[in-house]
């Protein structure tokens, strides 16, 4: 599924698995700076806030990169390579703070994790999946690039094209330019001036900050929100 990769940090190191618990685990536990580690599946695949990602065999790709630099602004990059490497595939659009969706749907996600001195970047992607190949509760909520689009996608394909673009973002920010990636990625996001509502408030996102924090003026005053999930409700 790994084809040789023409990019500088990202690949430096390849761990291909026909089944493991978690990539990102794997990640942490063998680091090295750029090592890709890729699954067909996983057992105890995870997203933000402790869920869990179906990760089933031979429809996805699921895959971590660790780092062992700088690693500041893999959140911003991640979805941006993830859009670079389907624009020819789809258009789609990056949800505040990493999903990236097709016409509302989620068929990317994406975790980073922390161990000691190893920095763990989790993408999850939809490829092959069909409606009956996700669980009943999601069948409304995600998506699959070929339930999408309808043609057939080669996930070795887009694979590469994710770890190369996402090669490039890296090598911008660890040259000083995470600040032109968090801007890009905020314009993705398309939130600012956007009326949402998080934990029971609701406001308009008046700007996006350095670190991917949302400034929010509501009624009460102005509150920044750093995780968790927002509605938008003026899509």
């Amino acid at each position: 599924m790994l084809s040789p990769l023409n990019t500088e940090i990202v690949g430096s190191r390849s761990f291909v698995y026909e089944s493991i618990g978690s990539t990102n685990d794997r990640a942490l536990e063998v680091g090295g700076d750029g090592s890709v580690i890729v699954a067909d599946r996983q057992t105890a695949g995870r997203g933000r806030r402790g869920r869990t990602w179906h990760s089933v065999s031979g429809l996805g790709l699921w895959f971590s990169i660790a780092f062992e630099h700088d690693t500041n602004g893999l959140a911003f990059a991640a979805p941006l390579a993830v859009r670079d490497a389907v624009r020819d595939i789809c258009e789609v659009r990056v949800k505040w703070p990493n999903d990236v969706l097709i016409e509302g749907r989620k068929f990317c996600g994406v975790l980073v994790e922390r161990r000691g001195n190893v920095t763990a970047l989790g993408i999850g992607i939809n490829v092959k999946h069909g409606t009956e190949d996700f669980p009943p509760e999601l069948r409304d909520q995600a998506t699959s690039l070929e339930r999408a689009t309808g043609q057939t996608v080669d996930r070795g394909d887009v694979l590469r094209r994710v770890l190369t673009a996402l090669d490039e973002r890296v090598i911008v920010i660890r040259s000083g330019g995470i600040e032109s990636v968090r801007e890009a990625w905020a314009e993705a996001c398309a939130i600012r001036g956007r009326t949402i509502r998080s934990d029971g408030k609701e406001g308009t996102v008046r700007q996006v900050d350095h670190d991917g924090g949302l400034l929010v003026n509501t009624v009460g005053g102005e509150i920044k929100i750093l995780f968790g999930e927002i509605v938008e409700l003026d899509v």
